[in-house]
């Protein structure tokens, strides 16, 4: 079975991609530098301007999309993109198709989140066979803010925020399962082992890494604070192992 991962390169898609080879999948990462991941030989598209996909899709049975923006506000890989893999995939007799996506997106006001959304609906409503796994905040999500923030002496946090983080190897290896042998759910969510405040996070990082700085509430937009405020980031269905500390031990 040939499983092309959009985004392969990526901090979620390079994951996903050794997922799959660990399981001996003939898996191959796509991206617009067609870097070769984990021995996985690496074929190059631009999913924005559809260069190069039909020939990276050709042969394919199974797509994993994991692509993401660079920039937060800049929807393409999640329209444009979303919508020029499908057609290719549709033109080339990709069968499958797996998603990776974000907890509560539906119900977020957030204009990402409304992007991510739009990416789940342009895949639903193709003729592809369709896994969507939605995900809680990686652990890495709280660590970027809070080192961008301790560098200038301020640790920003959520003002009552609230987080299910989990590990991104956790969320790349229920993708592969999905891959691999699909459940049937059109929805598969995954989140961590604990729901953590925001400020405890960030107190748990200062102590891991004695970082210096004042943990502050961070000027967080309000359709961020509404979602992280929700609980439409938590889950039951799947929950992983690995707990904030864990994973920042795992780090050092």
């Amino acid at each position: 079975m040939r499983i092309v991962v959009i985004g392969g390169s990526g901090n979620s898609g390079s994951a996903i991609v050794r997922a799959l080879a660990r399981r001996g999948a003939d898996v191959h990462p796509a991206s617009r530098s067609g870097k070769a991941i984990a021995g996985a030989s690496g074929l190059k598209a631009d999913i924005v301007s559809g260069e190069g996909l039909d020939a990276a899709l050709e042969g394919a049975e199974v797509i994993v999309d994991a692509c993401n923006s660079r920039n937060p506000i800049d929807p393409k890989p999640f329209t444009i993109g979303a919508r020029n893999v499908v057609a290719a995939a549709e033109r080339t007799g990709v069968q499958r198709a797996v998603v990776l996506s974000i907890l509560g997106v539906e119900q977020s006001k957030l204009s990402y989140h409304r992007r991510k959304r739009e990416q789940e609906l342009t895949y639903l409503d193709s003729s592809l066979e369709v896994s969507i796994v939605r995900a809680a905040q990686f652990h890495e999500w709280s660590v970027d803010q809070f080192e961008a923030g301790s560098a200038l002496g301020a640790i920003p946090v959520v003002l009552g925020g609230r987080m299910q983080p989990v590990a991104v190897s956790e969320v790349a290896d229920l993708c592969a399962d999905e891959a691999l042998e699909p459940s049937g759910k059109r929805f598969v969510e995954i989140a961590g082992p604990q729901v953590r405040l925001s400020r405890d996070l960030a107190k748990a990082w200062q102590a891991a890494t004695g970082a210096r700085g004042l943990i502050v509430n961070g000027p967080f937009p309000p359709s961020m604070l509404d979602y992280l405020r929700s609980g439409a980031n938590f889950t039951e269905q799947h929950k992983g192992r690995i707990t904030f500390e864990g994973w920042l031990s795992r780090r050092r």
